[in-house]
């Protein structure tokens, strides 16, 4: 096997990444479906299932910045292995919840788990993959998300349909664990190139580091991504959360008919990230803002299009296409991370916008579930604050200023492998 991985060793661990970002989209989401008979079973308001929904993304931004930091300092085997390990136990543990309480505090482990892997597999990607590949790579990586939206509507709703969501959670938990052992032998077996980097003394090591922080703050375009992606999770996570209630308690569907046809926007949006990342290595060097821009507004059109459907089929066919256009977002976001900071600060700069970026995940499913309560249940208001977030997403990408002279610099003093 060592021998295998040596020879193969990119393709190797860019698929066990995609393997476990899979399963963690899986673990991520399963809760918005579950959520359905959690609330029946413990009598929950619209405010009580959305705080248990945000209690994974208040974890989820809070941890970002110490995960992307620990990435770039102490490399990823160690860290990316006990993160697959925490959240996979975590998830485990949700499904012996006995009320609001354990419930929130499993999904916040969940959520501190799965805040390191987004940094983490940036790093090792950075490190790993020439330039000019970089956007192919990580487009791969992140569109496990879309294979773990589409294969988890299935096998949630199929395990909590034939036996109850506390066994969902127990079956998602214990592969999990699986997955990270698998993860922490191929890391150790690839010689794990990601490792902290030697210092000439501590005193230069403290300044230097002090530097590199400084200049990740100091950027506008971090804080300009940061703003985009906040608004975009925000529409994200925003229909995550919520849709499958909106198809089930609207919509009059089945928990099996509604997972079914919940595949279908994550299948395009698989195919839609491997478009993306061949587009922005090819076509969108240094201007990938115009590709947010256009997912982003065109994405406002199909959401509000769905939200106004006349029947199932044609609601999701435009949901599909929406999906394909924020899937654009995403990965633009985090390729010009990759291709726009230098290596070793790729980890902390992908922690610190992240962390920002996921209060708007953390925020979207409880200001949705207090504006449903003060409703009566009224969907319309949820849908449009979604579409005025995608609208600010577009505005503020076309303000953004990239600069190549950074990147530049290091390629020049170091050249691809």
């Amino acid at each position: 096997m060592s021998g295998f991985i040596t020879k193969n060793k990119n393709k190797v661990i860019i698929f066990i990444l995609f393997l476990c970002w899979v399963v963690g989209f899986i673990d991520k989401t399963a809760i918005n479906i579950a959520i359905i008979p959690i609330s029946g079973e413990f009598g929950l308001a619209s405010d009580e299932t959305g705080m248990i929904i945000s209690g994974f993304f208040l974890a989820y931004s809070i941890t970002q910045l110490i995960g992307g930091y620990l990435v770039d300092r102490l490399g990823s085997k160690t860290i990316l292995t006990g993160a697959v390990g925490l959240w996979s136990v975590a998830t485990a543990c949700t499904g012996m919840a006995t009320g609001i309480l354990g419930l929130v505090v499993s999904r916040f482990f969940v959520g501190m788990g799965e805040a390191v892997f987004p940094s983490g597999s940036s790093v090792v990607i950075a490190q790993q993959f020439d330039k000019s590949k970089m956007a192919r790579a990580k487009s791969f990586l992140q569109s496990g998300a879309s294979v773990g939206f589409a294969v988890g509507s299935v096998v949630v709703t199929t395990l909590i349909a034939f036996f109850n969501w506390r066994m969902m959670f127990f079956v998602l938990g214990i592969l999990g664990m699986g997955l990270a052992l698998v993860l922490w032998l191929v890391l150790r077996s690839s010689a794990d190139h990601q490792t902290a980097s030697p210092a000439a003394s501590p005193a230069r090591d403290k300044t230097s580091e002090k530097r590199r922080l400084l200049e990740i703050v100091t950027r506008p375009l971090t804080w300009q991504i940061a703003a985009c992606y906040f608004f975009t999770n925000i529409v994200f996570w925003g229909l995550q959360s919520w849709l499958p209630s909106y198809w089930i308690k609207v919509k009059g569907m089945s928990m099996v008919s509604m997972g079914a046809w919940s595949m279908l926007p994550p299948t395009l949006g698989f195919i839609s990230f491997l478009v993306c990342g061949w587009l922005l290595d090819r076509f969108f060097q240094g201007r990938e803002k115009f590709l947010i821009a256009i997912g982003s507004s065109v994405s406002a059109l199909f959401i509000w299009l769905m939200f106004n459907a006349s029947s199932v089929p044609i609601a999701f066919a435009w949901l599909s296409l929406s999906n394909i256009f924020l899937n654009a977002i995403s990965i633009s976001v985090f390729v010009t991370i990759i291709k726009q900071y230098p290596k070793a600060s790729v980890g902390t700069a992908t922690g610190l916008i992240n962390s920002v970026a996921q209060i708007g995940s953390f925020l979207s499913p409880l200001v949705i579930g207090y504006l449903l309560k003060l409703t009566n249940q009224n969907y319309s208001t949820a849908f449009l604050m979604i579409i005025a977030c995608a609208v600010v997403t577009c505005l503020i990408a076309l303000s953004m200023t990239h600069s190549n002279s950074t990147v530049q610099s290091e390629t020049r003093s170091n050249p691809s492998h």
